[in-house]
């Protein structure tokens, strides 16, 4: 398989999930990607290791790892959070910050955002 960063180049200059924003920023609705900017740091497709939080069913899935095209998703595991958002803020920032530290902040503001969605959705 390819290094990270020719992954990298061959993806920056146009892909399926970029989004303009106003005054030249980028963003990203790629899977695996917390903070939505379009960038190598925040990239799920790029990274060797990838964090996705979202939202099933009034739960908090967070997955780790890496899903190579055309084949089974061999190195993901999927967690399922179901208490109160305190508690799954608490949790998700010890599982991130143990595989990738760098975005455990991030992952932490999506499941506040996540958590709000699902309180006002019921």
């Amino acid at each position: 398989m390819a290094s990270s960063e020719l992954i990298w180049q061959c993806i920056k200059g146009g892909n399926s999930f970029m989004r303009k924003g106003i005054n030249n920023t980028y963003f990203s609705a790629e899977a695996g990607n917390l903070a939505g900017k379009h960038s190598y740091k925040h990239s799920g497709i790029a990274n060797k290791k990838s964090v996705g939080l979202t939202e099933e069913g009034g739960n908090i899935l967070l997955t780790k790892g890496k899903v190579k095209k055309g084949k089974k998703a061999v190195g993901v595991s999927s967690t399922v959070f179901k208490k109160d958002a305190r508690k799954v803020m608490k949790g998700v920032s010890k599982e991130v910050s143990g595989y990738r530290s760098d975005l455990s902040d991030y992952a932490v503001r999506r499941v506040a955002a996540l958590s709000k969605s699902v309180r006002v959705s019921n």
